[in-house]
């Protein structure tokens, strides 16, 4: 089976391994397993994480050749960098090179040293650096090619799920606060799929704005750190807006 080296670098997001990992047996044609429909399975806080994946590397693959498109041998897809992974959490390889030579049937883990617990509940980016790898390419000979695949991110949450997923340009997302009774400063969370001008406002439960707030947003997760200092015991609403949805959730606030 023919595939880009693109659709190669972006499928190997999900590659992360220990090298005591053991390929899926089921699973025979190119690609990455579990797959982004599947995805992967989820982890709780206070319980150690563990995900192994299979990676069948296809032998060959579509390179774009001076407007022609040429088939080439695939050498190798390589995973050079997982950065943004939460506390506690790492990956290794077999091979332990991260270098997943073409037409192998090979595995990967992504793993927890520390259990996950309450101080890292809240969202990731986590960024992927892949190279690939090619020969016998018309006019090159080889062909390199490094891609960064930034837009997954990591969501930890107690005794409910950790995901891996990705956001587009409709993403739109408010996180619970944390924490939640709030107390002095408390930290909202939100993602968005592009950079827009996002009204955030708190509101007591008669309706009254109590704070009100304009953030620039960047793609991905965005952080706000607000201080309750002022606020009074009690429960309040929270809302963002993009200019097309508004988002509200609640909190309680405890000084």
């Amino acid at each position: 089976m023919k595939k880009t080296l693109l659709f190669l670098s972006f499928t190997l997001a999900y590659v992360f391994v220990n090298g005591q990992c053991i390929p899926d047996p089921q699973f025979t044609a190119p690609g990455i397993y579990p797959d982004t429909t599947i995805g992967l399975s989820d982890a709780i806080v206070g319980q150690a994480y563990s995900q192994n994946i299979t990676i069948i590397t296809p032998t060959d693959t579509v390179v774009d050749i001076l407007g022609q498109s040429v088939s080439v041998d695939i050498d190798s897809i390589s995973l050079t960098t997982v950065t943004g992974l939460p506390n506690g959490f790492t990956y290794s390889c077999d091979p332990p090179s991260c270098g997943f030579p073409g037409g192998t049937i090979k595995c990967a883990e992504l793993y927890s040293t520390v259990n996950p617990n309450q101080s890292d509940i809240g969202l990731y980016n986590i960024v992927f650096e892949t190279t690939s790898y090619a020969s016998n390419v018309p006019f090159l000979g080889t062909f390199t090619q490094d891609d960064i695949i930034d837009y997954y991110y990591i969501n930890i949450v107690d005794n409910t799920t950790f995901t891996i997923d990705k956001y587009d340009i409709s993403s739109f997302d408010l996180r619970d606060v944390f924490p939640n009774p709030a107390s002095k400063n408390v930290e909202i969370q939100f993602i968005s799929g592009s950079t827009d001008d996002i009204i955030l406002n708190v509101y007591n439960l008669l309706g009254e704005v109590q704070e009100s707030l304009i953030i620039k947003s960047v793609l991905g997760i965005n952080t706000i750190n607000l201080s309750l200092s002022s606020f009074k015991n009690g429960l309040y609403l929270y809302s963002i807006n993009n200019g097309n949805q508004v988002l509200t959730k609640r909190m309680m606030v405890s000084n």
